[in-house]
């Protein structure tokens, strides 16, 4: 991926017209040729990397022509996503997994949309050394595969300890732990249904009792 410096843009708002719902792309990328990269960190599963990839296929394809252009003009568009999980509900053991649009004869749509899933929690045979430090920093350890990884751990602390670029810093990963917190709170609040549940059951189980432990006198029914 050659992309040019001036057009890579980190944290990009997308909207259509005033009553659509505004995409937020993580890091959005132009070519040299006008193709358009989305790189998206999902750091928690929200089952719905799918949707979210459709959505913001259309938001890049819906900004790339002018009125009246012809449709040969579109360029391709790229949604990846980089997880320390396998996001999706099939099982895919692979680190690297590509997803177009095919028929069910097996011919290509070539509609220019690709889907990456890079799965650091996958297996990493056959995958480059840059990738694998990527991979690795998704994962929180110690980077020791390529250049790149170590070169944006490097970027990152420069960017942490400068005065402007710590500010920046913290409202690039805002919406980033924001997204995180409120993955956690749902969690928590089926943890907490569920828990719930099970000491219903367990207190209605105590209550209990058989028709056969009572008898029926003229007045109320009373234990024997």
């Amino acid at each position: 991926m050659n992309c040019n410096a001036s057009e890579i843009l980190i944290v990009r708002h997308l909207k259509t017209d005033y009553l659509s719902k505004a995409g937020r792309l993580d890091i959005h990328c132009t070519d040299a040729y006008g193709n358009q990269f989305d790189i998206e960190l999902q750091m928690t599963n929200e089952h719905n990397v799918a949707q979210r990839a459709k959505y913001y296929h259309a938001l890049m394809t819906n900004h790339m022509l002018t009125a009246g252009e012809d449709y040969q003009n579109l360029k391709e568009t790229y949604v990846i996503f980089l997880c320390p999980f396998n996001p999706l509900a099939i099982e895919q053991q692979r680190a690297v997994g590509h997803y177009r649009m095919i028929s069910e004869e097996g011919d290509y749509l070539n509609d220019g949309n690709h889907t990456l899933i890079l799965n650091a929690s996958g297996d990493w045979e056959g995958v480059s050394d840059e990738l694998k430090g990527i991979f690795q920093l998704v994962l929180r350890q110690p980077v020791s595969h390529g250049q790149l990884g170590a070169q944006i751990m490097d970027k990152i602390d420069e960017i942490k300890h400068s005065k402007t670029g710590g500010r920046k810093y913290m409202e690039l990963t805002g919406a980033f732990w924001q997204d995180a917190r409120k993955e956690g709170q749902k969690e928590g609040r089926k943890e907490g249904k569920k828990a719930g549940i099970k000491i219903g059951e367990r207190r209605g189980k105590k209550g209990r009792y058989r028709r056969s432990d009572y008898q029926v006198n003229s007045g109320p029914i009373c234990p024997k």
